[in-house]
């Protein structure tokens, strides 16, 4: 598993939001998978991306992936999954 974090920006909707972005690549099965968490300081931040149609994770590098978030428990950290190849 190779682990990733750095800051990042989120496309919700079209509307780009900054993220703290936490997460790992698991290619130990035949299908590469990528997971993690997201942390930001905007006020609603989780329910605004776990009621989003679209979610993209964009890195400083430019590189970008959809992202499926999973539930919020309100906090700041929203988990989610990564679809299609990880954006590194």
């Amino acid at each position: 598993m190779n682990r990733y974090e750095s800051e990042a920006v989120v496309v919700i909707d079209g509307e780009e939001t900054d993220v703290y972005a936490e997460f790992v690549i698991d290619d130990s099965a035949t299908l590469k998978t990528w997971y993690g968490t997201l942390t930001s300081e905007e006020p609603g931040f989780g329910f605004k991306i776990v009621t989003s149609n679209r979610a993209v994770l964009r890195m400083p590098s430019g590189k970008e992936a959809p992202i499926a978030p999973r539930t919020n428990s309100g906090g700041a950290d929203v988990p989610f999954t990564g679809s299609g190849a990880p954006p590194v």
